[in-house]
C-alpha cells in the first residue's frame, strides 16, 4: 500500500507577525504591547501576542480612541508592499471614540 501524506494544515500565523507584515501596525513590538495590554481581539475573544490568525478571522484592535476591525483575507510571511495590502487584509469596521470633555 502506498503512503498518502495528511493534507496541510490549515495556514495560520502569529497574530503580532501578522500585524505587522500586513502594515496594520509599524512595529511587532507594538502589535505585541497592544495585546499584551488587551487592545486586540481575534473574534471577539481577547488575543495575545502568540495567538494564530487564519483567512477568515476578525480582528479588532483599539489604538488610543481608534477602534477598528479588519478581515483577515490572506498570511504573508514577509511584509507586504503598501500596494499588495488590500489582498491581506480588509477593514471591516474604524470608529474613533469621542473624548469625554465632547460629550
Amino acid at each position: 500500500m502506498r503512503y498518502v501524506p495528511p493534507p496541510p494544515p490549515h495556514p495560520r500565523m502569529r497574530l503580532d507577525k501578522y500585524l505587522k507584515n500586513v502594515g496594520i501596525v509599524k512595529r511587532r513590538t507594538l502589535a505585541k504591547r497592544l495585546s499584551d495590554e488587551g487592545n486586540v481581539r481575534v473574534n471577539g475573544s481577547i488575543a495575545k501576542p502568540s495567538s494564530d490568525v487564519k483567512p477568515g478571522d476578525r480582528i479588532r484592535l483599539q489604538i488610543g480612541m481608534q477602534t477598528a476591525e479588519y478581515e483577515v483575507l490572506e498570511l504573508s510571511e514577509r511584509a507586504v508592499p503598501k500596494s499588495e495590502r488590500e489582498g491581506y487584509a480588509r477593514m471591516v469596521h474604524s470608529e474613533r471614540a469621542r473624548p469625554l470633555n465632547d460629550l
